[in-house]
């Protein structure tokens, strides 16, 4: 009796223990509460609720993906190599002199103050800019007045003490041009005078006579008149007598306007024009335009010119 009871015990336990393990295992399955066994919905639709067991269907083997190396990458070189530094002496090629042309002087053009652009040219133009005194030309056929000691220029007696220094031409303006300048075109502003049944065309200061359909710079005819004195000009005083100059000529005003008059001898100017000449005479070098012998001297400090009187050699 007691064996069996000890059989009946053992038989309890295997058969509990057997049951714990089948319930574990469907609980694993899915399987909830109240002992129904739920299947895992398939993957193509919904599950069934039978009690029994569908297998999900075979799950298409993941890929299997590696992420790819980091590629090296070089960073690019931005800066340019440095080009070899060129020969500047070989390389580099100056522009021939000969090459440069320069306009010859019949195709000047210069446009004048009003607008009208008019072709010139030059005629027998003297540049002597910069001129040295072993190129002055030697004067022989004049003399200087020696009769000037009688007279007094400003409280002076005769012409001021020598002082040479270079010819520096003055520059009154791109409408002033020296005598021989040749215009094909005049100017609008230009006035028409008449003197001694020779006309002339006056304008700021210039004066120009008509030939050939071209006008030429001239000397400043003496006593012709103009109405007004260009702008510029220089008042000069001498032996208590007021004199105006304007682009190496001398003018006195008059009833009418002003009329050109010789230069008078002794008077002292700040300026005289381009396309003078130096000569020497007796020993002593003079600046020659406009028919007018010019003196270079020194006062206060200053270079100027004094008008000196020649008379013809004997």
């Amino acid at each position: 009796m007691k064996g069996t009871s000890i059989f009946v015990i053992l038989l309890s336990v295997f058969f509990l223990f057997e049951g714990n393990i089948t319930h574990a295992q469907r609980f694993s399955r899915g399987g909830g509460g109240g002992g129904r066994n739920f299947s895992r919905p398939s993957g193509g639709g919904g599950g069934k609720m039978n009690g029994g067991f569908n297998k999900a269907p075979n799950r298409t083997p993941s890929k299997s993906y590696q992420k790819p190396a980091n590629k090296s990458y070089s960073k690019p070189n931005v800066k340019p190599a440095n080009p070899s530094t060129p020969n500047r002496n070989t390389n580099i090629q100056r522009p021939n002199n000969g090459n440069i042309q320069r306009p010859t002087n019949g195709g000047n053009n210069v446009k004048n103050k009003v607008g009208n652009t008019n072709n010139v040219k030059v005629g027998n133009k003297t540049n002597i800019n910069n001129v040295k005194r072993n190129n002055v030309t030697i004067n022989r056929n004049v003399h200087v007045n020696v009769h000037h000691s009688n007279r007094y220029y400003n409280g002076y007696r005769g012409y001021r003490p020598y002082y040479y220094h270079p010819y520096r031409p003055y520059y009154w303006g791109p409408a002033w041009h020296p005598v021989g300048f040749v215009l094909t075109t005049m100017a609008t502003t230009a006035i028409l005078i008449e003197l001694n049944n020779q006309k002339y065309y006056y304008d700021q200061g210039v004066y120009y006579v008509e030939k050939n359909n071209e006008y030429t710079v001239v000397e400043a005819p003496v006593n012709i008149t103009i109405t007004e004195m260009p702008d510029g000009f220089e008042t000069v005083e001498l032996n208590e007598k007021k004199y105006l100059y304007y682009g190496g000529v001398f003018y006195e005003e008059v009833k009418d306007g002003f009329k050109v008059v010789e230069a008078p001898d002794g008077a002292i100017v700040t300026n005289i024009p381009e396309g003078g000449q130096e000569q020497q005479i007796e020993e002593q070098t003079y600046v020659y335009v406009n028919n007018t012998y010019f003196l270079p001297i020194s006062e206060g400090g200053k270079d100027v010119y004094q008008v000196v009187q020649m008379v013809p050699a004997e």
